[in-house]
């Protein structure tokens, strides 16, 4: 039981760290890399490579009703979820898509509160979010202005929309009880959300569009790789064995690390307002953790 709750805390700082390399990732890619087909080639990839280490181990795939489970979170998740901010970042820079999404958690309290939720919201948890969301908006102070180029509106409203899409699925697939492997259905999950996205991308003619340049390709083998093999079925894991609230938090810290990052390769500021608003983040995960923890 020790072990798997380590294993448990161990994979939710996988999803922490490597999403948020992602951002960047994403943002390379589609310089020069068709956005449906790129987030297509990268789940189906990661999916099979899953899904073919556990049928070579000697598992079957699940029975259709668990398989519709997974289709339909593979649809809520990756084709919309991770479809749209793929999309999104050919108009909006990763910094603001790390800023937008870190409301996801937002999303997902408010979600809910309108489905009968098993895991009580505090009074505590929802200063320990605003905390958080203070942090983020203080780390993205100069991106604001950004709000009000009409350039952005659509890439902004398509990462809202993904972050709503994203939330519920993680709402779904948290409530809903299967037996398969939890990895084992996030890779199903990936070939279920990219068939879909790659069939969008051939609708959109996206093939006529494909010359992506070595740093691309780099780009998405490294999204194959830590975004959907390492964190996407780290995610599906933890949602089963950590409370939601705790597991959204991961949204936070993914947009640290994409400071930390812009900074490091990009030569972006880290001054002391960065500084504090870090603190602020960290201590607003602390304090919805230890809320969530006390709650149980």
């Amino acid at each position: 039981m020790k072990n798997e709750k380590l294993f448990a805390w161990s994979a939710f700082a996988a999803v922490s760290v490597f999403w948020g390399t992602t951002f960047f990732a994403i943002r390379i890619g589609v310089t020069s890399f068709p956005p449906m087909l790129m987030a297509g080639f990268r789940h189906c990839i990661g999916g099979i490579l899953i899904c073919s280490y556990f049928l070579l181990k000697g598992y079957r795939f699940p029975p259709l009703n668990e398989f519709k489970v997974f289709a339909i979170n593979g649809f809520l998740m990756l084709t919309i979820g991770n479809g749209l901010v793929t999309w999104a970042e050919l108009y909006v820079s990763s910094g603001l898509a790390a800023l937008i999404c870190a409301l996801t958690p937002v999303w997902i309290v408010l979600l809910n509160s309108f489905t009968g939720v098993k895991e009580k919201i505090t009074a505590k948890i929802l200063i320990g979010f605003l905390i958080c969301l203070a942090g983020q908006f203080l780390i993205f102070n100069d991106n604001l202005k950004d709000f009000a180029n009409p350039n952005y509106a659509l890439g902004i409203v398509a990462i809202l929309l993904a972050n709503l899409s994203w939330a519920a699925g993680t709402l779904y697939s948290k409530n809903q009880k299967t037996e398969t492997h939890p990895f084992f259905g996030a890779g199903i999950q990936m070939l279920a959300g990219g068939f879909v996205l790659d069939v969008i991308g051939t609708l959109k003619g996206e093939w006529s569009e494909m010359h992506p340049s070595t740093e691309s390709i780099f780009a998405m083998l490294y999204l194959v790789f830590f975004g959907s093999i390492v964190a996407f079925g780290a995610y599906m894991y933890v949602l089963k064995k950590l409370p939601t609230t705790i597991v959204s938090t991961y949204a936070y810290i993914n947009t640290l690390v994409a400071v930390l990052l812009g900074w490091l390769l990009l030569n972006e500021k880290l001054n002391f307002i960065m500084a504090i608003a870090i603190l602020l983040t960290i201590s607003g995960v602390w304090m919805v953790n230890k809320a969530v923890k006390n709650s149980h």
